[in-house]
């Protein structure tokens, strides 16, 4: 078989999609990183409480990103063939079911604050500080339903930098007026907790706005519409429900998991709370490279085999497999490097120092098992298109180990904290092994787009 790319343009192709979305999601992460050093200036107790919202806004999030990318999967195959309105009109489905999601959680948190914290807690401490956020937060989630739609599909077309300018100038706003507003710099009031819930709020309002003029004034491949968001999708929906909806059960079920993870995990004091909200930050600063390598590979693999290049895809799905494993020792070194110091980032007693040190330990072994395991998975077999196979794994894994025996060990049992850390996170480790067996089973591509009979660019 003679080869269209080149080793040197793959890697090229890597470089142009991958270090935008590391590039992105380190921004975000550095940045949620020095909120935490602030937050957790403040106290223990609030720093428990942030982390906890969070883990529900990660969830929604979750929810949102399994949608954008069941329909990302597609769209790249869409962009691969040369179609743009199957594109636009998976844009305007995905917006539709996000912004209605993003509208339910809006009246939950709304409606019933205390319930929902003590969900993740059982501190009162904690609990009250987790409301006082969630008073501000609850009016804005809606915002991340329409940004992320957006700039996730643009990746699946190549327009990844301008998902860095706009996260980039987002964070920083939040960085700046946390800093103004949790301390009370600059002649404002000092407002803690209240303060940062009020930042993330003006920053998610921001990205919207610079999403909504780009989307409108700016990008020109697309040519995107209002119209669009209400598009009649139903020939789409074989396509969607055949490759879109599993992929987005394998990361809302993912949210879910983690959202199981926080909740029972917040049973074991302040202590524990502040450590874990520490480290799983720097665990999230640790990925990033893995996660661009990935959104990389699933992005050229389903171009290729969109343009009907499944040998080429089968070949440099190998490239990818072995990137991914390195890219996870990478990542797994930061956090060795890290971890002698992250204690002094916080204002903490010598009891969350050591669950911060142990619980380090944990995470580098983590990032090994991503290296293959987040490549495999989000990676080569979601381009691959056997995303139903995916879900069911990702599905039983995840809720067997994080929705039920790391709950029985953590709520019913109550066993060690560190001992059920290491329960739930062997989730990656069983995952990861499964996927290869697939992947080396030669059988992960698959086929089968709608097109529409009346479109133009079917010709």
């Amino acid at each position: 078989m003679e080869l269209t790319y080149t080793k040197k343009q793959i890697i090229g192709m890597m470089l142009k999609i991958g270090v935008p979305v590391a590039l992105q999601n380190l921004v975000s992460v550095l940045v949620n990183m020095l909120d935490t050093i602030m937050i957790g200036s403040v106290g223990e107790a609030q720093l428990g409480a942030i982390n906890q919202v969070n883990s529900l806004y990660v969830f929604y999030n979750m929810f949102i990103w399994g949608v954008c990318m069941g329909t990302v999967v597609i769209t790249a195959r869409y962009w691969g063939m040369g179609k743009t309105e199957p594109i636009r009109d998976m844009i305007g489905l995905a917006m539709r079911i996000s912004v209605i999601a993003g509208g339910l959680l809006s009246c939950a948190t709304l409606f019933f604050p205390y319930q929902v914290m003590r969900i993740f807690s059982n501190d009162p401490e904690v609990i009250e500080y987790g409301v006082q956020y969630l008073g501000v937060m609850a009016w804005f989630y809606i915002l991340p339903a329409v940004s992320t739609t957006f700039l996730s599909n643009l990746r699946a077309i190549g327009d990844v930098k301008i998902s860095v300018v706009i996260y980039t100038v987002s964070c920083l706003t939040n960085l700046v007026l946390n800093w103004v507003l949790i301390y009370g710099n600059l002649g404002a009031p000092r407002l803690e907790v209240k303060g940062a819930a009020i930042a993330t709020a003006i920053s998610k309002t921001l990205e919207v706005i610079l999403v909504l003029v780009y989307m409108y004034k700016i990008e020109n491949k697309l040519n995107f519409r209002l119209r669009f968001i209400f598009a009649n999708v139903n020939e789409y929906i074989p396509s969607f429900l055949k490759f879109g909806i599993p992929v987005f059960l394998s990361e809302f079920i993912w949210g879910l998991g983690m959202t199981f993870q926080a909740a029972t995990l917040g049973q074991y004091g302040k202590s524990f709370l502040a450590a874990y909200s520490l480290v799983m930050v720097i665990l999230d600063l640790s990925t990033v490279a893995m996660c661009g390598f990935a959104n990389a590979s699933m992005i050229i693999l389903g171009n290729m085999i969109g343009a009907g290049k499944d040998e080429e895809a089968q070949k440099w799905s190998r490239f990818f497999l072995v990137g991914g494993v390195v890219v996870g020792m990478f990542m797994a070194s930061i956090v060795l490097i890290i971890r002698p110091f992250a204690p002094g980032f916080i204002v903490c007693g010598e009891e969350t120092k050591q669950y911060i040190l142990k619980l380090l330990l944990i995470c580098a072994g983590v990032d090994l098992c991503y290296g293959f395991s987040w490549n495999l998975g989000s990676g080569i077999l979601r381009a691959g298109g056997d995303t139903k196979y995916m879900a069911k794994i990702d599905v039983g894994v995840t809720i067997v180990l994080k929705c039920v025996v790391g709950t029985f060990c953590g709520v019913v049992l109550k066993i060690d904290p560190l001992a059920v850390m290491m329960i739930i996170c062997s989730e990656d480790l069983i995952k990861g092994i499964i996927y290869l067996r697939k992947y080396l089973r030669n059988d992960w591509l698959k086929h089968g787009l709608a097109v529409k009979k009346d479109d133009p660019e079917t010709a």
